[in-house]
């Protein structure tokens, strides 16, 4: 897929972001712009070192602000311009989120250089839960799956 003119505009915009907001000192260098129908609906950047949340990446803080404006979380048919190639965390967000596409412009082996570990994140999760270098060791609890159960039973 290439990109149309459009496509490069936003694209731009978000490697505007990610300068401008590295520049200032509020993260890393990246930068987003969530678009539906054609109009940028919200704008993103990497803000860990200003907010000091790990999470408060380019994509999920674009995400955030586009579902305060519409009101509820569902983007679909939305598309993604990314500085850089999405993590894991923030493709997950994403998929939750009905993303239709992205745009990045920098790749995960381009972002190895300025320490970002995504390879790595990714590569866990092709181990079993319990073989991770987080182990995840399931424990299961009738009260959880209770839980479940009543929110199915308030669904329908």
């Amino acid at each position: 897929m290439t990109l149309d003119s459009s496509d490069h505009g936003f694209l731009k915009r978000a490697v505007d972001i990610a300068y401008d907001h590295m520049r200032s000192g509020e993260g890393k260098p990246f930068g987003a712009v969530l678009v539906l129908n054609g109009k940028p609906l919200a704008e993103g950047w990497n803000s860990v070192f200003a907010s000091k949340d790990l999470t408060a990446h380019a994509e999920l803080m674009a995400i955030r602000r586009a579902s305060k404006v519409l009101g509820h979380g569902d983007l679909s048919g939305s598309v993604l311009y990314a500085s850089g190639e999405p993590c894991p965390m923030c493709m997950g967000a994403m998929y939750l989120a009905g993303v239709a596409r992205c745009f990045y412009a920098t790749t995960w082996e381009e972002a190895k250089a300025i320490g970002v570990k995504s390879e790595e994140i990714r590569a866990e999760y092709e181990k079993s839960p319990a073989e991770r270098r987080i182990p995840c060791i399931h424990a299961p609890m009738p009260e959880a799956s209770a839980a479940f159960e009543e929110w199915l039973s308030r669904a329908g």
